[in-house]
């Protein structure tokens, strides 16, 4: 301890200051007449960091090789524009502090298009003025991430407190219909394995990711293990984009190509002659130009609907801890992992079997998965910062899985054990 805290003070201050700690312990066990019964054995203790599930998703932001960021400040989702602006130069990435919320998209929009990696992070308020141009991207097919980290609403709602009710947002934000993929992360280091998952998806299928969070989980500090974020493990996919020679092989390029998975070939601006392409807002052809022919939008429709069968497959089964067969199952996703996993421990320690299936990713929803899981449980309890039940409705609406009770909170605060094992002792 001596020798970290003195470490940059050299060696003669770290061997000064040991001489007099030793000495100091030594006069007090020759004078203090007291014998400890203990012995102290050494032990290796992993390095560990600090950190919130916004600054992890951050890192894995960076880890993914995001190269580009824009936001306007928004509780709880704004410490993850300073994270980045405070490691820019470091990793070479460009942080913009936009003017609004449809400003920032509509940069990440353009830098996506452009061929970086972008993300913008922002809370529902926010989002909903993003969500036209979550739609441009949804019609030009360019890959973008969203960090939406809840908080309580309508409208301002309740600025620094805590909730779980964007998920039908999250889902359903935009108008029209386009492919999106939807993940929760539970923990600081799950929020890094999203980020990089995320990026790897949106180019992989040229669609838009949403990462949900909240303010308890965005912005409790956890300790960890510096292992635990592994950048090793990282691998970069950025899908169909072609290369300059890649594109030169080809007889001619079309940027909406129909193609059986529904991803065409990507090129980017400026790649050479064949990357003159229209890109628009308007439904289109598979050269960009503008169509309200209807066989041609059908095809455009049903072309860019195809890619939720590649993303499905990208989809993990949920989280299982406890007892495989158990008197009772909880089911949750999001922040409330920590909660139900103590109640968990504490029933099983008390006599009461119970286990837990949690749910990071949400779309395109797991359904096989989910319902594997959940076959055979005697009392399922869902449990959720909202007001609906919103995963509840998302499980039985897609899974064909009833809840059997729901334990809901929706004042502002998250879940203690103690308030989930009170509710389940009224249900």
């Amino acid at each position: 301890v001596i020798a970290k805290n003195f470490q940059a003070k050299g060696t003669r201050i770290i061997e000064q200051n040991t001489a007099v700690a030793q000495q100091a312990f030594d006069w007090a066990r020759e004078h203090s007449g007291v014998t400890s019964p203990w012995t102290l054995r050494r032990q290796e203790i992993p390095q560990q960091v600090a950190i919130t599930a916004n600054q992890g998703f951050a890192i894995g932001c960076i880890a993914a090789g995001c190269k580009f960021s824009a936001g306007y400040p928004m509780t709880p989702a704004t410490s993850v524009l300073e994270h980045l602006a405070g490691h820019a130069t470091d990793w070479g990435l460009v942080v913009k502090h936009a003017e609004d919320e449809i400003a920032a998209m509509n940069m990440v929009i353009g830098a996506a298009h452009a061929g970086v990696r972008a993300m913008v992070p922002t809370s529902g308020g926010g989002f909903d003025l993003m969500t036209e141009g979550l739609s441009l991207a949804g019609m030009t097919e360019t890959p973008i991430v969203v960090y939406l980290a809840q908080r309580p609403g309508p409208a301002t709602g309740l600025a620094t407190r805590t909730a779980q009710s964007d998920l039908f947002l999250a889902l359903n934000a935009g108008h029209g219909e386009f492919p999106r993929a939807v993940l929760a992360p539970h923990t600081p280091e799950e929020a890094f394995v999203c980020a990089t998952r995320a990026f790897n998806i949106a180019e992989k299928y040229q669609c838009q990711v949403i990462v949900l969070s909240d303010q308890y989980l965005a912005s409790s500090v956890w300790a960890r293990d510096v292992d635990a974020f592994d950048f090793e493990s990282v691998v970069i996919d950025r899908g169909k984009l072609l290369t300059r020679e890649e594109l030169e092989a080809m007889d001619e390029y079309h940027r909406y190509a129909i193609m059986p998975d529904g991803v065409s070939p990507r090129a980017l601006p400026g790649m050479g002659p064949k990357a003159v392409y229209l890109t628009t807002s308007d439904e289109h052809r598979e050269d960009g130009h503008i169509s309200e022919d209807a066989e041609v939008t059908a095809a455009m429709q049903s072309k860019r609907m195809r890619k939720l069968e590649g993303i499905r497959t990208e989809m993990r089964p949920p989280l299982r801890y406890g007892p495989d067969d158990a008197e009772i199952t909880f089911v949750g996703w999001g922040s409330t992992y920590g909660p139900i996993r103590e109640v968990v421990d504490l029933l099983n320690k008390g006599g009461t079997s119970a286990n837990l299936v949690h749910f990071v990713d949400l779309w395109p929803f797991p359904v096989e998965e989910a319902q594997q899981a959940l076959e055979g449980a005697k009392r399922i309890v869902d449990v959720e910062n909202n007001i609906q039940g919103q995963f509840a409705f998302l499980l039985g609406a897609h899974a064909g899985i009833q809840v059997h009770e729901r334990i809901l909170r929706y004042d502002g605060r998250p879940f203690t054990p103690d308030y989930i094992l009170r509710r389940l002792e009224e249900n």
